[in-house]
Parts: C-alpha cells; structure tokens; sequence
C-alpha cells in the first residue's frame, strides 16, 4: 500500500507495482463515459478541479493557455468555475523555458478525489524527459476515469505512459518528426488538439487557449466561451481539426498554384520530387512554377525544398538520437558529404556542431 511518508524511491516501487498489477483502489470511479470530463455542467456544481503537472522547460506561453480562459471564466461569470493547483515530480520551484520558475506542489501531495483533469505542461526538452513514478501515476490517473491532457512536448509523457496507444494525438508541428521516430506505430496527426477516449493532447501555446475554450463551451456554453475569446482578442475559436499552421497565413500568400506546389515539397521531404515533376504535379510548366515561387517565395522552388529538408534535419538532430547518417537519409540525402556541405552553406555549421551546442 502506497504511504505518502515513504522515501520517493520507495513510492515509486509501491506506483509501479501497483501499475503492473492493475491493483483496483477503494475509490469508485464515477464516470460514465471516456470523455464525462466535456459534460455539460449545472449552475450550482462544485468547481472543475484542473491540475498542471509542470515539467522543466516548461512554455509559459503554453501555461497561461490553460490557466487564463479558466480564470476569465471565473471572473466573467462571477462564479468559482475552476480552481487549480500546480504540481511537479518533487514539488518546489520549476523552471520554465524562459527561466521563470514557478512554485509546485509534489504529485504525492495531489488526491484522486480533489482532481478532474491533469494537463501536464512540456516545452524545451519535454521530448526527453523520463520519470517512472510520473508515468506511473498518469496510468493510475487514466485508470480511474480523470482526464488526462498534455501540452506541446507533453504528449511524449503521455506515450511513454502507453496512454495514446490506439488512440490518435498530436503534437507541436515542430515535434512531429521526433515524434513520430519514437513512436512509429502511433497514430499522429497535425491537428491542435486531439480529444480520444479520455485522453487529450493539444499542440501546445495558443491551441491549448483553443482547447480550454472548447471544454468551457461545452460546461457552461458558447455565449460565456465567446466572451472570453473576445476577452483576449482572440477572435474565432478554432476546432480540433484546424491545422496547426494554416499556410496561408504561415506564407503569407494566396497564390493556389504555389500553395500546392509547398504542400507537396512538404509532404516529400525524404523523397524530393524533381522540379519537371513538381511543375506537372501542380499544373503548370516548370518555368512558369519558377516564375511563381520566385515572385512569392523569393527563391526557385528546388532551393525552397531544400531548406525544407535541412530544416527538418536540423529539427531530427535536435530532438532525436539518430545519427547524422540516419538523418541525412530521412532528409532525402543521398551522400552525406553533400548533406554536410548544404548544411553548413544553410546554418553556419556542420551537423555534428549544431548537435553538440544542445
């Protein structure tokens, strides 16, 4: 039986035995459904309890996505709505990626009864981050019916959990590559957030403002929601499924033909499509595409698909454990000399240099 007074090793075998066992607790789970946690909630009904398990590195930007649509709430409807509570692995002070730190309470401290949803905070190094008596206590969690949801690079503890297993999820965009190296048989996708089967994960700053509103829409409705929003100049709330990066508005352009051209240099980073076959692809001649990305792109389209993939290399490079060959390879190089060389002309260094200075 686990005793919150006994050392942290000591918890962390009880958690993990535990896990392993699938040892049922005393208490009853009361929800209905998977997602009970988006129901629609009486005026009189206590305040929804959220928990935010910070991890170091944290984004701010990501923090406050989740606490501020919770405190408008409140002071917009006069009304204890939400209350919250801040947690880490040991507690004390934790430091976000912009090293302000905040204050935490240790996830023993945390009862299954005084929480209804834990959203676990990740940014810088969040894709690295390993703690078995937190993976632990999010299966616990997970078990007894309390929402889950991670943040940006959040969604790695989630998997590491085996949370997302058989469940789609997202991730910050400019994750998804490490993601999906790590976790090759999950069902990644690019939308801002993921909700499924109880369990949410959300790309992180502004979507996490988009998720929130969302829940407090489907608890107290669209009006109070919509005011919120405006609260904060955010205009239209976004779905789950809007892209992350609208490339519209990413671009800066309209132009359809280009707009199509990057899609498909995007979705061909480990096998670059040939200019002729881009153009026809597109439905132009490859002169005329030439014309076009270099009015609104300000390069040829060849020159733009190569910074698309050194961009991702350098992405892989950072994020993940791959060799330089490895991820020379997924970014479509054949001879890792001339992927050295296009790296060096594009970043100032060679590959190995930029991975050392992480």
């Amino acid at each position: 039986m686990l005793n919150l007074d006994m050392p942290r090793h000591e918890r962390r075998r009880v958690l993990v035995k535990e896990d392993l066992l699938k040892a049922a607790d005393n208490l009853a789970v009361t929800a209905s459904s998977p997602d009970h946690f988006l129901a629609a909630r009486s005026t009189d009904a206590p305040a929804f309890h959220l928990g935010l398990l910070l991890v170091p590195g944290f984004a701010l930007m990501s923090f406050a996505s989740v606490i501020e649509p919770a405190r408008g709430a409140n002071r917009m409807s006069g009304k204890a709505l939400y209350d919250w509570a801040l947690y880490s692995a040991e507690g004390g002070e934790v430091l976000s990626n912009s090293g302000i730190g905040l204050q935490t309470q240790p996830l023993s401290d945390m009862r299954l009864e005084n929480i209804d949803m834990l959203v676990v905070c990740a940014a810088t190094q969040g894709e690295l981050y390993r703690d078995l008596e937190t993976e632990a206590l999010l299966r616990r969690l997970q078990r007894h019916g309390i929402a889950i949801a991670a943040v940006s690079t959040g969604s790695f503890l989630l998997a590491r959990a085996g949370l997302l297993k058989d469940r789609r999820c997202t991730v910050h965009w400019d994750y998804l590559d490490s993601f999906r190296e790590a976790f090759p048989d999950y069902r990644l996708c690019d939308d801002l957030f993921v909700i499924d089967d109880g369990v949410v994960t959300c790309a992180g700053a502004t979507a996490a403002l988009d998720l929130m509103l969302q829940m407090i829409k489907a608890h107290q409705g669209a009006d109070l929601a919509r005011s919120i929003a405006q609260q904060f100049l955010h205009g239209a709330i976004r779905a789950s499924a809007d892209d992350q990066r609208d490339m519209r508005h990413r671009l800066g352009i309209a132009n359809p033909v280009v707009l199509r051209a990057v899609t498909l240099m995007e979705s061909t980073l480990e096998e670059p499509v040939p200019p002729h076959s881009l153009a026809a692809a597109v439905g132009v001649s490859q002169r005329q595409l030439e014309r076009l990305c270099n009015r609104y792109l300000g390069c040829t389209p060849a020159r733009y698909h190569m910074r698309l993939r050194l961009e991702r290399a350098r992405r892989m490079l950072r994020q993940t454990s791959l060799s330089i060959a490895e991820v020379a390879v997924a970014c479509g190089f054949v001879a890792l000399s001339h992927f050295a060389k296009a790296y060096r002309h594009q970043f100032g260094c060679r590959p190995r240099d930029d991975r050392q200075t992480q």
